[in-house]
């Protein structure tokens, strides 16, 4: 390939639009960063005027943290741009080597400086991300590829591949909902950028651009680790939802950055692992000063306070304001003129006052010490919970290493471990301790998940379930069912003279899992129905909530129409037979309610003492361990619709659906197998959500008997599981 007056030395980069090449511009004799748009693209009218306006844009914009352009032209099928030449790399090789706090915010002031020169020009960028962030040999931040930028007043809504497909991460909440944004939009990218440069991750994961997009809208982002605090006002007021919320314009936010990086003294604590007293001392100039002013003056009113009271009549007067102020200020009586009782007494009262504000002081201390703890995801809780002594982050020490075997099924599928630098092979020798496995295979939903090595535990079966189905063009997340087979069993409280012998009479399927707020959502968008709240919990693959009985057969029904599988709620006797495992117990582990500590989610009964005081919340579905059936969560986490009324009345004439199984807000006892509440069909609650069962096509069923006595199932999941936790049956 050649173009005119310049010599193509090697390729850079390459992207969905264009190639960037180092090259030689012949008539100054400069190396420059020739951008050469994709012939096959030349044709699109659309992708065409993008190219175009990069160039016509970053044209009209002259500021030192813009990248600028030298010349643009066509030869034959080529569009080109020249533009200088960053040899310093892109922002997010950066992230990945690590960057101190210092760096991140001059970064993130110069991209401000950017944004503000580019804003008051009238153009929103609209594709804030690291990899548009390069850098000059001095090290300094130049923003670049505006091909998706637009003026702001433009009504134009061009496809945003660059935005919304190939960047969901940085997307803000109005670009998720395809609403027109303006310069404030760019703010919140710019945010998700800092927040990463500062904790080297981002603050939302997904599996798919409409996850990602849901997490923007409707999910706050964690907060800074506690080290970071000082920057928690400006991260927050950057990733507000609403765009009212933020950063008016980028110089607010560049007059908010600025004393911060000119102060001497940072606001911020480097050592993450520093003692709350050191975190005090340290915090810096602006935090000290102001304590020290805020002390001062609470000192001072206290003690005029204070001197007052002991010298008050006994009988109340009613005073005016001013004169309030001048008692206030009003030397004090001798405390030798009041009675020795009288003054104990008083004493006495002021010194409960002040103990109680100081307990409470440092209650209000402790909580916010340990509120701002990073939060780990419930399945690492899960690994510490289960013996793990290291972070999800780093491999567990120890001396003794044992050998790892992971079988995938198919057996071809790539397994990578997640939380330590070790590659993965067959048999690999590790210490013992909590591993994060992923699992993947093309045709398949990657799956993740913990596991325990130990002596006991060193081969482990995981399966894939297979993504063969697909709507608007985005894979339809279907339930993981598992199948059950036909049997008698005693249902209700066998202590009780109301259990009875219930008869399953063919097999059926049920959901491994309650369903997640990444299936129902794909039903929500796709049907323009209100996204049910998720309480700020999160949503991904925790189990939806807010979910009346109408809504969840409004989706078994959606979801049959779209597979042509048909899915239904499971009955009341189902839903008892799959919950219990097998087993004749209250609970699927047995009769122990002590037991439920880690293997339910429940308000008492299942945690500490501490947790009662705090509110519960919903868990990602699978972080307990299963029941002898593979099924996850059946005692807590949510309680769950079934089909049945919750009493004699029949179906169509229901006033009540029977809700099973308990939730994360109630008491161990109402956990159990047989536990039961009635809800009205068109009612929702925080704590309810559902799981769908189906029935074995008689086809598939023929070809799963041809072979005449069918083995039961090895449960790969008891025997994990019991290795894992101390259980009685």
């Amino acid at each position: 390939m050649q173009i005119p007056g310049y010599t193509l030395i090697k390729k850079i980069n390459s992207g969905g639009m264009a190639t960037v090449y180092l090259a030689t511009q012949h008539s100054v004799g400069r190396t420059v960063a020739l951008k050469i748009m994709k012939p096959s693209l030349d044709k699109d009218p659309e992708f065409h005027q993008r190219f175009q306006r990069e160039a016509t844009i970053i044209g009209q914009l002259s500021h030192p943290n813009i990248i600028p352009i030298y010349d643009i032209g066509r030869h034959q099928e080529f569009n080109y741009i020249s533009m200088e030449f960053l040899p310093k790399g892109s922002l997010d090789e950066k992230i990945a080597q690590g960057i101190t706090t210092q760096t991140a915010l001059k970064i993130t002031l110069g991209i401000a400086a950017a944004l503000e020169h580019a804003h008051s020009k009238g153009y929103v960028h609209r594709d804030i991300k690291p990899e548009n962030i390069l850098f000059r040999e001095d090290e300094s931040p130049v923003l670049t590829d505006f091909g998706i930028a637009r003026t702001i007043k433009s009504k134009a809504n061009m496809t945003q591949v660059g935005a919304v497909i190939g960047t969901p991460y940085y997307m803000s909440p109005e670009q998720a909902k395809g609403e027109t944004s303006d310069g404030r939009s760019d703010l919140y990218s710019l945010g998700v950028v800092l927040y990463e440069m500062l904790t080297g991750s981002r603050p939302f994961q997904a599996d798919s651009s409409l996850a990602l997009g849901i997490k923007h809208i409707h999910e706050q982002a964690p907060k800074l680790p506690l080290r970071l605090f000082a920057l928690q006002h400006i991260m927050d007021k950057l990733l507000a939802k609403k765009p009212e919320q933020r950063f008016q314009t980028a110089r607010e936010l560049i007059d908010r950055l600025n004393p911060i990086i000119n102060n001497k003294k940072s606001l911020l604590v480097t050592n993450s692992a520093t003692k709350p007293v050191e975190l005090l001392i340290s915090s810096g100039n602006y935090l000290q000063q102001n304590l020290i002013i805020f002390a001062k003056k609470t000192t001072a009113l206290v003690n005029q306070i204070k001197n007052r009271f002991l010298n008050v009549a006994a009988e109340p007067k009613l005073v005016t304001g001013s004169q309030l102020d001048q008692t206030l200020i009003a030397p004090p009586t001798p405390l030798n003129e009041q009675a020795p009782a009288e003054l104990d007494d008083k004493r006495r009262k002021i010194n409960w006052r002040y103990g109680s504000l100081g307990f409470l002081t440092l209650i209000i201390i402790g909580f916010i010490f340990f509120s701002d703890r990073p939060n780990n995801s419930t399945r690492e809780q899960w690994a510490q919970l289960s013996g793990s002594k290291s972070n999800s982050t780093s491999a567990p020490q120890d001396t003794k290493r044992l050998s790892l075997s992971i079988n995938p099924i198919p057996a071809e599928a790539r397994v990578r471990i997640l939380n330590i630098k070790e590659k993965y092979s067959q048999g690999v020798s590790l210490p013992p301790g909590a591993y994060h496995i992923e699992i993947s295979h093309p045709g398949y939903i990657t799956k993740t998940k913990w596991i325990r090595l130990n002596s006991h535990n060193q081969h482990w079966e995981i399966a894939l379930q297979k993504s063969n189905l697909s709507a608007n063009e985005n894979q339809l997340p279907l339930p993981e069912m598992v199948e059950v087979y036909a049997s008698e069993f005693l249902m209700g409280d066998a202590t009780t003279e109301s259990a009875k012998t219930a008869r399953i009479d063919k097999d059926f399927l049920i959901s491994r899992y309650e369903i997640t707020f990444n299936e129902y959502d794909f039903f929500a968008l796709a049907t323009n129905r209100a996204l049910p709240d998720d309480m700020g919990w999160g949503r991904g693959e925790r189990p939806v909530v807010n979910i009346s009985w109408d809504d969840a057969m409004a989706y078994a029904n959606w979801l049959s129409k779209t597979t042509g599988r048909y899915y239904r709620l499971p009955t009341a006797s189902e839903w008892e037979y799959a919950a219990r495992g097998n087993t004749t117990s209250s609970y699927w582990w047995g009769n122990n309610e002590d037991d439920a500590t880690e293997r339910a989610n429940c308000r008492y009964g299942c945690k500490s003492l501490w947790a009662i005081f705090f509110d519960n919340e919903t868990k990602p579905v699978g972080s307990f361990p299963p029941n002898d059936f593979g099924i996850h969560d059946t005692a807590g986490n949510v309680a769950e619709w079934v089909n049945d009324c919750a009493d004699k009345t029949p179906a169509p004439a229901c006033l009540k659906r029977a809700v099973r199984g308990g939730s994360f807000a109630s008491k161990v006892e109402a956990i159990t197998a047989y536990s039961q509440v009635g809800i009205s069909a068109n009612k929702s609650r925080k704590s309810i959500g559902f799981r769908l069962a189906q029935d074995i096509p008689t086809a598939q069923k023929n070809n799963a008997i041809k072979n005449e006595q069918r083995p039961r199932r090895r449960n790969i999941f008891r025997e994990i599981t019991d290795s894992i936790f101390k259980r009685d049956n």
